[in-house]
């Protein structure tokens, strides 16, 4: 199974985080924005569902942890998630 960016999630869709990714941030930009993120709750294995999007698809809203946090796509496309699998008959 594939992971997936946090900014693609539909309204209503539900994921688990995979991890953090920031590729084209510098080291020292690096350590900061994954703390932030962890520190937000964006830790592996926790579910996350995006609960709602503003105008123009910016920022989403995601439920994890038992609160909602709104973060733009840009910060959501560092955090890779993991769709579970689809039910077929």
């Amino acid at each position: 199974m594939l992971s997936i960016p946090l900014c693609q999630l539909k309204k209503d869709q539900c994921a688990v985080v995979e991890g953090i990714s920031c590729p084209s941030a510098k080291l020292e930009e690096k350590a900061d924005i994954i703390q932030r993120l962890l520190d937000l709750g964006f830790c592996r294995g926790t579910p996350v569902t995006c609960v709602n999007t503003g105008i123009f698809k910016n920022p989403h809203a995601y439920a994890l942890r038992g609160s909602v946090i709104a973060i733009r796509n840009e910060d959501a496309k560092m955090i890779l998630v993991k769709l579970p699998p689809s039910k077929t008959l």
